[in-house]
């Protein structure tokens, strides 16, 4: 039997808003502009930029698409094939099929590579940086905007 000092609404009703509270603050801690190497995208995730104007999603139909109010740039890789996308430890940012057969890269691996990822700036350009360094940037890649 509820008792005054604890009825079932209320007890129902600061559970509910314990919920809503971690999931938010689960949401704000994962929005962030960047992967680090070894950092993977799978489809319905994506990129924020820091001022929250671009947004770069691994879509479910498997292209990779940096958004402002449109589309601004696109991996063209629009196909149930696409699995994951991988910031690896080489400093290429590469689209992977289920089998791990690479579909897609930013052609931008380097050997001996301490700190790289891959960064989506307030610009909406989405670029891989090798230790602070820009090596490849979506604004000058051919083909894919």
């Amino acid at each position: 039997m509820p008792s005054k000092f604890n009825p079932p609404h209320i007890a129902h009703s600061n559970l509910s808003f314990i919920l809503l509270t971690s999931c938010t603050i689960h949401n704000l801690t994962m929005s962030r502009n960047y992967l680090s190497k070894n950092d993977e995208l799978r489809k319905g995730d994506f990129l924020i930029s820091n001022n929250r104007e671009f947004k770069a999603v691994f879509q479910d139909d498997g292209n990779f698409v940096v958004y402002g109010w449109k589309p601004i740039w696109s991996s063209d890789t629009a196909s149930s094939e696409a699995h994951r996308l991988c910031m690896q430890a080489d400093c290429n940012f590469v689209m992977y099929k289920k089998s791990d057969d690479a579909m897609w890269h930013t052609n931008s691996a380097k050997s001996s590579c301490n700190m790289c990822r891959v960064h989506l700036k307030d610009d909406g350009t989405l670029v891989v940086e090798r230790e602070a360094e820009e090596i490849w940037s979506s604004a000058s890649s051919t083909g894919r905007k």
